[in-house]
């Protein structure tokens, strides 16, 4: 008890004994380490605030559409069904519009939305496919596909692509030898190389799918971003019989906590693809959608992606002039559309050497090597152009000049000067 004027007593502490912490047990009970792979560190680690972070494929906040999507997320805000469960295969706005965008038929039951597209091609390659299935994957390709696919435990076979895409002739090929059902592919600006599908091999690639009974799951993550002439219609227009798993991802044009995409597909596959995303996590979320639907129908989103392009446009061009002025020994085919240039070494540049010589120097770049499923033809970098503004990506591409002098290749070897455009 309390007693004016009696001083102040302060007791004396009482040191507690700390018991050892031991977590070895978990090791017995998990057993072998989940596989992974690698190219998706960006998105787990952390840098310090004078690093310019270039291995990121969504663009900074500066492109970003937060104004647009938090004003029509407070009006979504205020209806009660945005925060009520909703059917898994998402809100019939929403559905809608993206069946719009595809047109050729398409309505909204063909489409099913997911908490990301990330999460949708883990939700295709479970309903698909058995643990020990192959699946035939663009080598090189997306590293989340391939992380997708092996945590599946899938059996991942390359496929090799070039400038215009996949190669059909390949991929009968290792159709037949493998006797996969699914192959993943992205013809629109591919991620890492940034290839467009020829015209010319679409067909094939359909009449391939038709003759080996296989489906294609089309990636359509950069759906808003082409830079230049427009890329042809995407596969699934083209595909009557179902052969087409359709993916169209929303973040890398609106924001990064957009985590929603829609599956279009047609035929009995849809209705195991809907169990498969009930299960995966019951519904995305009712909030986003409705306020994502809704700015796909505002006036403002053409406007918003017109901006966009032009401001992409802007700093791929600047980030490409920097380094053809400053590190002519780097190749680099202008990527038509996307968000990242897929950039090669020279002969006898070690990559990981080079990417840690740009992480000492203050840029984050991504490695290449995570993007190959077989043997890398040479060592590449992935420099994203979306996630900076014009005057930093020069001085970036400053900075990634510097460190190719750090890791300098077979002394007395300069190789050739290589510069190409798209």
């Amino acid at each position: 008890m309390a007693r004016p004027g009696d001083g102040t007593y302060v007791a004396r502490r009482v040191e507690r004994e700390t018991l050892p912490v031991d977590h070895r047990w978990q090791t017995v009970v998990l057993g072998r380490a989940t596989p992974t792979v690698g190219g998706l560190d960006h998105l787990t680690t952390v840098a310090s605030s004078s690093t310019l972070l270039l291995d990121s494929g969504f663009p900074d906040r500066l492109l970003q559409s937060q104004s647009l999507l938090a004003r029509f997320a407070i009006r979504a805000a205020r209806r009660s069904e945005s925060w009520e469960r909703c059917l898994p295969e998402g809100l019939l706005s929403l559905r809608a519009v993206v069946a719009a965008e595809l047109g050729n038929g398409f309505e909204a039951d063909d489409v099913i939305i997911a908490s990301g597209a990330q999460s949708a091609i883990g939700v295709v390659f479970r309903a698909l496919l058995r643990p020990g299935d192959a699946v035939v994957i663009e080598d090189p390709s997306y590293p989340g596909a391939i992380a997708a696919a092996t945590l599946a435990g899938l059996e991942v076979v390359p496929v090799p692509c070039d400038a215009d895409g996949v190669l059909p002739d390949a991929l009968a090929t290792v159709l037949r030898r493998s006797q996969a059902r699914v192959v993943f592919l992205q013809p629109r600006h591919a991620n890492p190389t940034g290839a467009v599908l020829a015209v010319e091999r679409r067909a094939d690639v359909l009449r391939i799918a038709r003759e080996s009974s296989t489906f294609v799951v089309e990636d359509d993550w950069v759906r808003d971003l082409d830079l230049g002439t427009a890329t042809p219609p995407p596969l699934c227009t083209l595909d009557p019989d179902g052969h087409v798993i359709y993916l169209r991802s929303f973040s890398k044009a609106t924001a990064p906590g957009v985590r929603i995409a829609g599956l279009v597909a047609r035929g009995p596959v849809a209705a195991r693809l809907r169990t498969a995303r009930l299960f995966t996590d019951f519904f995305a979320s009712p909030l986003l959608q409705s306020a994502l639907a809704e700015m796909l129908r505002a006036p403002e989103w053409p406007r918003h992606v017109r901006g966009l392009r032009a401001e992409l446009r802007e700093r791929r061009d600047v980030l490409l002039g920097t380094l053809a002025q400053h590190a002519p020994d780097l190749t680099c085919v202008e990527p038509a559309g996307g968000v990242a240039a897929w950039i090669r070494l020279p002969d006898q540049c070690d990559e990981a050497a080079f990417v840690a010589a740009c992480g000492a120097r203050g840029v984050r770049v991504g490695a290449g090597r995570p993007f190959w499923l077989t043997e890398p033809t040479a060592g590449y970098i992935r420099v994203s152009f979306a996630a900076a503004p014009s005057d930093e990506l020069q001085v970036a591409a400053m900075r990634i000049a510097d460190s190719l002098s750090d890791v300098r290749h077979v002394p007395g070897r300069r190789p050739r000067a290589r510069t190409a455009a798209r």
